[in-house]
């Protein structure tokens, strides 16, 4: 998923909200739901080095063209463990760093193959007046994960799959990866309410890539109760039938969320448009709601419509959720997910004709007369606990 919180830190850790704003936003729900991460709040620009991490395990159900029972990590937060750090260089400036490694803990095993640092890997420089430069393995820019409910984790957030699903677009579709590698950007600083921030990933060494892979920026909004975002990133992918040609995608998007301390309303809007002949645009329509009880209960409710132009296939996906807080940083919680589609994708030569799922639930197979169908409405079910430290 970018830097604000509390909001203002949480989205300073998430997309580039500043002391200034930080200072504006007690009382938030986002204050005490980033507990335990240390760029994300008062501690965001401490001097000194933290050890941190999130262990979040569950059991879960899913129903897609199989059934199945399963373990899993990540139902609320990805478990992850990582290393943060401050240096006050003097004047205002400092520099900032951080290094982080996603996990299974149902396995031991790393989030990505042959990646230490899978999630985080950089460092930066900056003041509150001359805002922050950063290199390095790092979040995209755009509009912040928590403007769904969910964070847009991956195994549940209906959000999540239908925000970057391009299956249906044609052979030029892509979208660009939550993290960039190779990555510069710049975050100004805050503008009263106002915040701009710019990204360019740059194309990995001894590869046919154009130079400029990815080039992201966003405009941010935070007046210490509700923040919104507007956003434009540029992706090239590689075209899916051929092993050369490079496509740009275009994704616009916009989100709004308010937080009133024992409750969240959100709502969002993301555009898809492939630039390549013959393919097709995506629209994704959100809206999101949290509402906390006494302290210890937490009910969560997203929503999520997507159409594609030109063609009949529309995707409805909601996920729901309850949260059980025995602390700040330790919770239980149950999750339950489905996204329902109508119409038929569209097929691309050897390209999938697959619609959105959850979880990647494997959602096609050969009906009884041999022929290729898709399960129309998968979904999934977990029940787990996450501790942050």
């Amino acid at each position: 998923m970018a830097g604000a919180v509390r909001l203002a830190a949480c989205a300073a850790a998430l997309g580039g909200v500043s002391h200034g704003a930080l200072a504006q936003s007690s009382g938030l729900f986002l204050d005490d739901y980033f507990q335990g991460v240390p760029y994300a709040g008062d501690a965001a620009y401490t001097p000194g080095v933290s050890l941190y991490g999130v262990v979040d395990e569950s059991l879960g159900f899913t129903k897609g063209a199989q059934t199945s029972f399963f373990q899993q990590s990540n139902g609320q937060w990805t478990s992850k463990i990582g290393l943060y750090g401050v240096e006050d260089l003097g004047g205002g400036y400092r520099v900032r760093f951080s290094l982080e490694s996603g996990f299974n803990p149902a396995n031991g095993q790393p989030g990505e193959a042959n990646t230490l640092f899978n999630r985080e890997a950089w460092v930066g420089i900056g003041s509150a007046k001359a805002g922050e430069l950063k290199f390095g393995r790092q979040d995209d820019v755009g509009v912040p994960l928590f403007v769904d409910v969910f964070g847009q984790i991956g195994t549940v957030s209906t959000v999540a799959y239908q925000t970057a699903w391009v299956y249906d677009l044609g052979p030029g579709a892509s979208f660009v990866a939550p993290r960039l590698s190779n990555a510069v950007s710049y975050s100004s600083p805050w503008f009263g309410p106002l915040n701009a921030q710019v990204a360019l990933e740059l194309h990995e060494p001894g590869t046919n890539e154009p130079t400029i892979v990815n080039k992201s920026v966003v405009l941010n909004y935070f007046d210490g109760h509700l923040f919104g975002a507007l956003s434009y990133g540029g992706n090239y992918g590689l075209n899916a039938l051929t092993a050369s040609q490079y496509v740009r995608t275009d994704n616009f998007a916009a989100g709004l969320l308010y937080d009133g301390g024992h409750y969240v309303v959100s709502a969002g809007y993301s555009f898809l448009a492939p630039r390549l002949d013959g393919d097709r645009v995506a629209s994704l329509y959100t809206l999101g709601a949290l509402y906390r009880y006494r302290q210890r209960n937490d009910f969560r409710v997203e929503l999520a419509y997507r159409t594609v132009g030109g063609v009949s296939d529309h995707s409805y996906g909601i996920t729901l959720g309850y949260d059980y807080n025995l602390s700040k940083r330790t919770a239980l919680y149950v999750r339950g997910a489905l996204v329902h589609n109508t119409g038929a994708a569209p097929s691309y030569g050897s390209y999938p004709s697959q619609q959105p799922t959850v979880d990647n639930i494997d959602n096609s197979y050969v009906n009884a007369n041999g022929a290729n169908e898709t399960y129309q409405s998968p979904h999934v079910v977990l029940v787990g606990m996450y501790h942050k430290f």
